[in-house]
């Protein structure tokens, strides 16, 4: 009897057994010890591109003028200056006079019609004793501000094309008392631009 029924109970242990393996065999999966997931490795940290502050774009004609403004807000040295080639520019000016006195009797009448952006040209290419008016890069630009120069009674100013080198300035990583100081520069030249990008490894200007 005591064997009949162990005999019972073995038989009763491999079928319940059989019940929790059969769904095992059918998935495929054979039974073994618990997986252990495997760990998950973080990925490897990835330094955020540094942010630069673009301010242009201007033509070589231009750097007096624009340096001695970056001068007055004391940035000389906080921003590199980065060449970006040639291209047509726009430029209003009134065409080189007589002589150096003549040129500066001239700046007398447009200070006294009200104009403030201008710059005489003193090298010794053909321009010299022109008066410099602006550069734009859009001739619908060029033509606005030449109507507002007509309102204001200018008749000797003309528009011209040249091809000239185009620059801008960039500074890095800037503190927020550089970029105020860059957006005060961008007011005192209302057709230049002020841009947040990502840098890149640009050449600078000679």
């Amino acid at each position: 009897m005591r064997t009949l029924f162990f005999l019972l109970l073995f038989i009763n242990l491999g079928f319940a057994v059989y019940i929790q393996l059969e769904p095992a065999a059918r998935s495929g999966i054979q039974p073994g010890p618990e997986l252990q997931p495997e760990k998950i490795k973080p990925l490897p940290a990835v330094a955020a591109p540094a942010t630069c502050l673009e301010w242009g774009t201007f033509v070589e004609a231009e750097l007096d003028r624009v340096e001695a403004a970056i001068a007055r807000h004391e940035l000389n040295g906080k921003m590199d200056l980065r060449a970006m080639g040639k291209a047509p520019v726009y430029w209003i000016h009134i065409p080189p006079l007589s002589s150096k006195r003549h040129a500066e009797k001239k700046i007398g009448e447009l200070r006294r019609r009200g104009v403030t952006t201008y710059t005489l040209v003193q090298d010794d290419s053909k321009w010299n004793n022109a008066i410099s008016m602006g550069f734009f890069e859009d001739i619908k630009d060029a033509q606005a501000s030449m109507a507002t120069l007509r309102s204001k009674g200018v008749r000797s100013a003309i528009i011209g094309a040249r091809n000239l080198e185009q620059v801008k300035f960039v500074a890095s990583s800037p503190s927020e008392s550089l970029a105020g100081k860059m957006m005060d520069l961008k007011q005192e030249f209302p057709a230049s631009e002020l841009k947040t990008t990502r840098c890149s490894q640009e050449k600078q200007f000679d």
